[in-house]
């Protein structure tokens, strides 16, 4: 049975994958957030009964 060695290789791999599924995990969060809060406080604003 081969047995994996925990190289530097290895633990690069393991750091990127980890960091780009947490980004993209952030970046969904912030997509529904601005969707959920941004885009009414966006229009609030721009249409405002101020002008």
């Amino acid at each position: 049975m081969n047995d994996v060695k925990p190289t530097w290789r290895l633990a690069w791999g393991l750091w990127w994958r980890f960091f780009l599924i947490s980004l993209g995990v952030w970046a969904i969060i912030f997509l529904i957030l601005f969707l959920v809060v941004g885009i009414p406080f966006l229009s609030y604003f721009t249409v405002s009964p101020w002008g």
